[in-house]
């Protein structure tokens, strides 16, 4: 199937993602969704449980648009593995992680003016205790730097995760990890665990650098026990995908990862906290049809 036999477009709205930067482009995107030749349906939402289950009832095969952050779009990507429609992504967000990484604009009308060249994909996705997520899973340090992220009151754009790190360095003490990977147990001190699929968060950390979002596998990359320097140099290699041989870091692959940790600790997904560990991360092959350019670099 091609982008442009799909003409029934559903665009799903999040009022709130981006501090309401993707209510404020929606009648743009409508519009060149309009001189595209589609006829959106636009909803806008309430709550993400709206997002997966207005895409979980589109027509299979026709598209869903999905107007918001990476939380927003891994919602619709829940509902659109159930109903079988393709999955437009369109950056609404602050960060946009999970539309830089597979290579869209961050422009959604952008977006929508390249549909004709963009191809339908399978692509992976993750699950956190049954919980669709497109990018990465994460817990510690880099957990609470998410929550006081979110919890700005200045809208930082990319510099968000930034601003949460470095308040959250003050606070991170004694945690010890036990990480169960396909079965294989390590427990360790340490500062974070990520559990990608897309594998980019934070407003353009490439914590996953290596993810592929069609082979299968989640990409595990955790930090040991450092010092703050080292946990600061760390963050800032992985801006350039650069730190999966710094020392301290372990990286594998799995189907299964199951987290604890001695202290009580969230789970993040998508940048949206789930709930305290323990926490169980599998993934489902090729269970969403995506648009994406065809030389998007996260397809093996």
């Amino acid at each position: 199937m091609s982008p442009t036999q799909a003409r029934e477009v559903m665009l799903l709205v999040n009022p709130t993602s981006g501090r309401g930067r993707a209510l404020k482009l929606s009648e743009a995107t409508e519009k060149a969704l309009r001189s595209a030749g589609y006829a959106p349906t636009v909803t806008v939402t309430e709550n993400l449980e709206e997002a997966t289950e207005r895409a979980a009832h589109a027509s299979p095969g026709t598209m869903v648009a999905s107007l918001g952050g990476d939380g927003f779009l891994g919602a619709a990507a829940g509902g659109a593995r159930q109903s079988g429609a393709v999955l437009l992504p369109l950056a609404g967000g602050r960060g946009n992680d999970t539309v830089r990484r597979l290579g869209l604009p961050v422009d959604p009308v952008e977006t929508v003016a390249s549909i004709s060249t963009l191809v339908v994909r399978d692509v992976d996705l993750g699950l956190v205790n049954g919980r669709p997520y497109f990018g990465v899973a994460n817990v510690g340090f880099d957990g609470l730097a998410n929550q006081y992220g979110n919890d700005a009151k200045l809208n930082l754009g990319s510099f968000t995760y930034l601003y949460g790190g470095l308040k959250a360095l003050r606070e991170w003490k004694n945690v010890t990890f036990t990480v169960v990977v396909d079965g294989q147990e390590s427990t360790f001190p340490g500062w974070f665990v990520a559990v990608g699929n897309v594998g980019q968060y934070g407003g353009g950390l490439h914590i996953c650098p290596e993810a592929k979002v069609n082979d299968g596998l989640l990409d595990v990359v955790s930090l040991g026990e450092a010092s703050i320097f080292r946990v600061v140099a760390t963050f800032l290699a992985s801006f350039r995908g650069g730190h999966l041989q710094r020392p301290g870091i372990s990286f594998v692959r799995g189907k299964e990862i199951r987290i604890h940790a001695n202290k009580p600790l969230s789970i993040f997904a998508d940048g949206e906290m789930l709930g305290p560990l323990p926490a169980t991360m599998t993934i489902e092959q090729a269970s969403v049809r995506v648009l994406v350019p065809g030389n998007s670099s996260v397809f093996q």
